[in-house]
């Protein structure tokens, strides 16, 4: 996009293809469309500035209309003051008022509590043999996933990765080997389907509940308020939830009930940035393994401490950051091509 010449227009979700390729960016709020130069990035810097200066101005403004409002109200009965008063109220009228600026959207906060600690070894691999039918995916897979280790799954689309967090997180069978999980392993599986993880007849609040059966309801009210969800909200039922609504709810019910092994399918998929860049700064500060996949670079490059290249049924392992893979695969031009290369 950033070299067709044309004039192209997109909605995206995230926030690295947009700096590189967004020049300018629109930006709406409410019913009013802004063109500011410069990319993603350079907006967010602008939006704040300009946030500042127009709040300053109202500021200013409701300021001077106030000390005109009080000399026109104290002295509208005084004789010899009343035509300066009506002055004064006259150039309150003659005023182009300035409107209150909306305050620009921050990134809500939040903290996955520290889990149980678990072994050295969180979950291990030996031996698994997988098909799908006639389709082999994996023969002789042997994986250990380390405490505190962030993993990052790349690979072609189809080589399985979404499959081999299926066989860690338990949910599918294979034909042969073992998988075991460590010492006080506690694990938690967010999936690229939402709807796999949520019960559809529960309301949301019930949803939490049941993941946190020991917490007072008024504060898993609060908690959930924290996440965008308001007082009708939480008496919706999972069924009628929108995609981002349910990755939310997910990222609730971690919170209140912390996993040791966290295993992330596509977590960024239906959220905006400001909520990524949530949930990538609460998953920076987190102190369990986790296991992800994702198509998100910035997401990646923030999280990843480890990379496994899956393709064709072998794993090949970098023990480095995304920087370090790049480096090392020699695919430095483009790093999200990078992650579904052979």
């Amino acid at each position: 996009l950033s070299s067709c010449g044309c004039v192209v227009w997109f909605f995206i979700f995230t926030a690295e293809p947009v700096s590189s390729a967004a020049k300018p960016p629109t930006a709406f709020s409410t019913i009013k469309g802004t063109f500011p130069p410069g990319n993603y990035s350079d907006y967010l810097r602008q939006r704040e500035e300009r946030y500042e200066q127009q709040l300053a101005a109202y500021k200013n403004q409701q300021k001077e209309i106030q000390a005109l409002q009080e000399f026109a109200d104290r002295f509208r009965a005084v004789p010899s003051k009343a035509s300066q008063a009506m002055s004064k109220l006259k150039q309150i009228e003659r005023m182009e008022l300035i409107e209150k600026p909306m305050a620009p959207r921050k990134p809500f906060r939040f903290q996955i509590p520290p889990p149980p600690r678990g072994g050295q070894r969180a979950i291990t691999l030996q031996g698994i043999h997988m098909a799908y039918g006639e389709t082999k995916v994996y023969q002789g897979l042997d994986l250990v996933v380390e405490r505190g280790e962030r993993t990052v799954l790349v690979g072609p689309n189809g080589a399985g990765k979404s499959t081999l967090l299926k066989i860690l997180a338990g949910v599918v069978p294979f034909q042969q080997g073992e998988r075991k999980l460590g010492h006080s392993a506690r694990l938690g599986y967010f999936s690229q389907h939402r709807a796999d993880t949520l019960s559809p007849d529960n309301t949301v609040l019930e949803e939490v509940m049941g993941s946190a059966p020991t917490l007072r309801e008024d504060d898993v009210r609060g908690i959930l308020g924290s996440f965008m969800f308001r007082k009708d909200d939480i008496h919706k039922r999972t069924e009628v939830l929108s995609g981002g609504e349910k990755s939310r709810l997910n990222l609730v019910k971690f919170l209140v009930d912390p996993p040791n092994l966290l295993l992330m399918d596509e977590p960024t998929t239906h959220l905006d940035i400001q909520t990524v860049e949530s949930l990538t700064l609460a998953l920076e500060r987190y102190e369990g393994a986790l296991v992800f996949i994702s198509h998100d670079v910035h997401f990646i490059r923030h999280l990843a401490t480890k990379v496994l290249h899956v393709n064709a049924g072998q794993i090949t392992p970098y023990a480095g950051d995304y920087q370090y893979f790049l480096e090392k695969t020699g695919a430095m031009e483009d790093a999200r091509a990078a992650l579904t290369s052979g």
